[in-house]
C-alpha cells in the first residue's frame, strides 16, 4: 500500500488530495465517502511500514476537510431541498425572499383557520414585494416554497411532525411529513441562503426551565445562523427574562421594533423586560442585518415587533389563561414539544378565542414588517453591487493600478488551438468584414431629478429640485462609446420616437443610429430617477414599451450593414424572437457576437433556443447565476462571490459561450475561456482603485465597448481588458454616460504595446 498527496485542478487552487493507492489509486473523496476518515486511520496503522505516515495523514486529513467545503456545498447539499417554481424564478430574478415555518398551519391553528392565515400571510408578503417560502418537508423532501395545494394539504394533515434539529433528518430518512419549527425554518433558511424569517413568536426557555432544562432549539439555532427572525417576541408561555439572557449568551442581537424598546410579550404589547436595543422601521432593521454579514457574525437578530395595539390581549386575562393551562399540562404530563401546542389550544378555548383572533393579527403585522426588512436588505445588497461600479472600481480608495499581475489557474498552462493563451489574439475575425461593428439594443433618455431638501412628502407637494438628462441604455451606451472609440466606425440598430427625445439622442452622435430606427408617433424610451439631497435613489421609472418595435423586420432592413460587420453586439433589451433571428443569421455567416445581459432576468434570452453560441458575454455574478441556473435548474448551494463560486457557475454557462467576461465588484475581473476537451480556462485581473468618481451609470457599458475594441484589434485578452478598464474608468470620472472626449489613443497609447 502506498500514500500520496496529489494536486488535482478544481476551481482556481490546486486542492490537495489525499491518495490510497493498492492497485488503483483512490482520491481521498472517494476513499472517505465509502470507508470513513476513522477507519481509514485505523488501516494505515494496520501496516507498519507506514506508521510514521500517522501524524502526516492527521494534518493531510485537516487540510483536505477545508478545502473540500465547497465541495459538499455543491454536491452533498445540492439535493437536500426543493425550490417551489415561485421561489426558484425569484431566486434567478434575485427578488427578495421571506422564509415562512409551517409549524403555525399544523400546530398553531385549527383548520379552516390555519390555512386561511397562512393564504393571507403569503398575499400579504407578495404585496409588500417580496416572494414568500413557506418551508416544510414533504414525503421526506424539505421544500422551501408551498403552493396552494400543498398548503391545503398540510392544514389538513395528521400525524404530521414537529420539525426541528433533532427530527429533519428521521423525517427525510423515513419519507414522512414535517411542519417546522423556528429552529427548523432557521436550517432551511441557511440552506436556501434566505436571509429574512417571519413567525409568530419564537420558543425559549420553558417556566420552571431551571430545574427542567427544558429550553427551545429554537435559542441555539439563533445562535449559529446569519438569520434575522421577525416575530412578537417570546411566546407568552415561556419564561421571557431567562431566554432574553440565554439569547445574549448566544450572541443573538435582539431589538424591539419601533419607538420603544419595551420587548413584547406575543399576546400583549409589553412584557415587563426591556430588549437591549430598538429599531425605528424596516430600513434600520436591514442595516443592522447587512452589518452583521459585513463582519461575518453568524449570529441571528431578532426583531420584535409588538401586536398591533387594537388586536392585543388585556395582560391579566392571558397571563390567567396561560397558568391554568400550564397547571393542567403538567398535571397530565405532557412535555417536550407538545407543550406549546397543548397551551395554545388551551388558552383559545380559555379565551373563547380572542387569543387566535390576536396570533392570526400579529403574524400579518409581522409579515408586513418582514417583507419591508427584506425589500429593504436586497436594496442594500444590490447596492454593494452598484458602489463597486460592476466592474471592480472602488471610490476613495488608493490608486494602486496593476494590469499586468494576472491569476491563473492551473490549466491556463494548458497548449492546444483553443487554449488562446495570452500571447494570442482573444479572436481570429474575418478580416474581409471591414464595415461597421452592428449594435442591436436599447436606447433612452435617462433623467435624474436630484431634490435639494432634506425632507420629502410624498404627498403630493412640490419639491425643488436639480433635473439632468443624458443618453442612456446599455446598447446605445455601448454604441456611442465604440464610435467615438472607432472613429466613427459604428451603428446602433434600436428603436426610437418621432419625438424630441428621439432628436435628442440622434443628435449626441449624428451618422450612429441607422435609418428606419424612428417609430412613427411612438415615445422614445425614458428613465426617471428621483434621488435624495445624499443622492441616494428613491425611485426609479421607466417606459420602455418602444425596445418591443426593434423587430425581425428591421434586421432584414439592415442585413448589407450585419453581413459587412467584423462583430455583432446585442444586448438584453432585444425581444426575444428578434433575438433569435439576430443569432441565426450570426450563426450561418460565422459572425461573432458580443451579448451583454443587461439584467439578471434578461441574461437567459441567448440560452432559450438551445442551438445558439455566442463568442462573447459580459455578465456579472448575480446575472452568470441566473445563466447557469437556467441551464442547470437543480443548482443549490449557498452561493457567495468568490472565485470557486464563479468556477462553477463559468463551467456550466460555458458550453454556451466561448469566451465569458465575469465583472466580481471589488474582486475583479475573470475572463472564462471555453475549452471544448478539458476544464474552462480562467484569467484574473484585479481591480484599478481611483479617486473623485462622478458617474457609475455608463461605466459597465463603456468598460464592455472598450474590451470590444481590442479583440477588434487582434490583442491578447490583457490588453483588452487594460483598454476596457481605460475606458471604464474615464466613463467614472465624466458626467455623462459615455466621454465625449472618448478616443483610441485616450484608452490605448502606444505606451501599452
Amino acid at each position: 500500500m502506498r500514500i500520496e498527496v496529489t494536486k488535482q485542478p478544481y476551481g482556481s487552487n490546486n486542492i490537495p488530495f489525499l491518495n490510497y493507492s493498492t492497485e488503483n489509486t483512490v482520491s481521498i473523496i472517494q476513499f472517505l465517502s465509502k470507508f470513513g476518515c476513522g477507519l481509514l486511520q485505523t488501516n494505515l496503522f494496520k501496516h507498519r511500514s507506514e506508521f510514521k505516515m500517522a501524524y502526516r495523514l492527521k494534518g493531510i486529513s485537516k487540510l483536505v476537510q477545508r478545502n473540500l467545503g465547497f465541495l459538499r456545498n455543491y454536491s452533498e447539499s445540492r439535493h437536500p431541498f426543493v425550490y417551489s417554481k415561485e421561489v426558484s424564478r425569484a431566486k434567478s430574478e434575485n427578488m427578495p425572499i421571506v422564509a415562512l415555518e409551517s409549524t403555525i398551519i399544523t400546530h398553531g391553528m385549527p383548520y379552516p383557520q390555519n390555512l386561511e392565515t397562512a393564504l393571507e400571510v403569503e398575499n400579504i408578503i407578495r404585496q409588500r414585494g417580496a416572494v414568500p417560502a413557506t418551508v416544510a418537508i414533504l414525503k421526506g423532501q424539505l421544500t422551501v416554497g408551498l403552493t396552494e395545494d400543498q398548503l391545503r394539504y398540510l392544514a389538513q394533515a395528521k400525524g404530521v411532525i414537529k420539525a426541528s434539529r433533532r427530527d429533519l433528518a428521521y423525517i427525510a430518512a423515513a419519507k414522512l411529513d414535517g411542519a417546522t419549527t423556528v429552529a427548523g425554518t432557521i436550517i432551511a433558511s441557511e440552506l436556501a441562503d434566505i436571509p429574512v424569517f417571519v413567525t409568530g413568536g419564537i420558543g425559549g426557555v420553558h417556566r420552571e426551565g431551571e430545574s427542567t432544562l427544558d429550553i427551545s432549539a429554537d435559542l441555539n439555532e439563533l445562535g449559529r445562523s446569519k438569520t434575522l427572525v421577525v416575530c412578537s417576541g417570546i411566546k407568552s408561555i415561556l419564561d421571557i427574562g431567562r431566554t432574553l439572557e440565554y439569547l445574549e449568551t448566544q450572541g443573538v442581537c435582539v431589538c424591539s421594533f419601533g419607538e420603544s424598546n419595551e420587548f413584547p410579550a406575543f399576546y400583549t404589547v409589553r412584557s415587563g423586560h426591556r430588549a437591549p436595543y430598538n429599531v425605528a422601521d424596516a430600513k434600520h432593521a436591514a442595516r443592522i442585518l447587512h452589518e452583521s454579514h459585513r463582519f461575518h457574525l453568524n449570529s441571528g437578530v431578532v426583531i420584535a415587533v409588538p401586536v398591533p395595539r387594537r388586536d392585543a390581549m388585556d395582560e391579566k386575562v392571558i397571563e390567567e389563561a396561560i397558568n391554568s393551562a400550564l397547571t393542567d399540562a403538567k398535571r397530565k404530563g405532557i412535555r417536550g414539544k407538545e407543550v406549546t401546542p397543548y397551551i395554545l389550544s388551551n388558552v383559545s378555548e380559555a379565551t373563547s378565542g380572542t387569543s387566535l383572533e390576536t396570533n392570526i393579527a400579529l403574524i400579518k403585522n409581522n409579515a408586513r414588517v418582514g417583507a419591508d426588512i427584506a425589500v429593504e436588505f436586497k436594496k442594500l445588497k444590490n447596492a454593494d453591487n452598484v458602489n463597486d461600479s460592476n466592474i471592480g472600481f472602488r471610490k476613495g480608495a488608493e490608486n494602486i493600478s496593476n494590469f499586468t499581475r494576472t491569476f491563473h489557474t492551473s490549466s491556463n498552462t494548458r497548449s492546444g488551438a483553443e487554449n488562446c493563451g495570452d500571447d494570442t489574439p482573444m479572436l481570429a475575425l474575418d478580416m474581409k468584414a471591414d464595415g461597421d461593428v452592428l449594435v442591436i439594443g436599447g436606447a433612452n433618455v435617462d433623467r435624474t431629478y436630484r431634490v435639494s431638501e432634506d425632507t420629502i412628502q410624498l404627498d403630493g407637494s412640490t419639491h425643488a429640485c436639480v433635473m439632468d438628462q443624458c443618453g442612456g441604455g446599455v446598447g446605445r451606451n455601448m454604441a456611442e462609446a465604440l464610435w467615438r472609440l472607432r472613429g466613427g466606425r459604428t451603428k446602433l440598430l434600436t428603436a426610437i420616437g418621432d419625438d424630441a427625445d428621439g432628436k435628442y439622442l440622434e443628435e449626441i452622435a449624428p451618422g450612429l443610429i441607422l435609418n428606419g430606427c424612428v417609430v412613427k408617433n411612438g415615445r422614445t424610451p425614458t428613465y426617471a430617477a428621483v434621488m435624495d439631497s445624499r443622492g441616494e435613489c428613491l425611485l426609479g421609472l421607466g417606459d420602455m414599451a418602444l425596445h418591443n418595435d426593434i423587430t425581425v423586420d428591421r434586421v432584414n432592413n439592415n442585413m448589407t450593414v450585419l453581413e459587412k460587420a467584423p462583430l455583432v453586439v446585442l444586448d438584453g433589451n432585444v425581444p426575444q424572437i428578434t433575438m433569435d433571428h439576430v443569432l441565426e443569421q450570426c450563426q450561418r455567416l460565422r459572425k461573432p457576437v458580443f451579448f451583454e445581459p443587461t439584467d439578471r432576468r434578461k441574461a437567459t434570452k441567448i440560452l432559450q433556443n438551445n442551438e445558439n453560441t455566442v463568442a462573447f458575454s459580459s455578465p456579472n455574478v448575480a446575472e452568470l447565476k441566473a445563466m447557469a441556473t437556467f441551464l442547470e435548474p437543480n443548482l443549490r448551494g449557498p452561493l457567495t462571490s468568490d472565485l470557486e463560486e464563479i468556477k462553477l457557475l463559468s463551467k456550466i454557462v460555458a458550453k454556451r459561450v466561448q469566451y465569458l467576461i465575469v465583472t466580481a465588484g471589488s474582486k475583479g475581473v475573470f475572463i472564462v475561456n471555453k475549452n471544448i476537451t478539458k476544464e474552462p480556462l480562467i484569467s484574473h485581473f484585479p481591480v484599478d482603485y481611483i479617486q473623485n468618481v462622478e458617474n457609475v451609470s455608463g461605466a459597465g457599458d463603456c468598460f464592455s465597448s472598450g474590451f470590444v475594441l481590442g479583440v477588434l484589434l487582434g490583442l491578447r485578452k490583457s490588453l483588452c481588458i487594460r483598454i476596457a478598464f481605460e475606458t471604464a474608468k474615464a466613463a467614472l470620472l465624466c458626467k455623462k454616460t459615455v466621454p465625449q472626449n472618448l478616443n483610441v489613443r485616450l484608452v490605448y497609447p502606444k505606451s501599452i504595446k
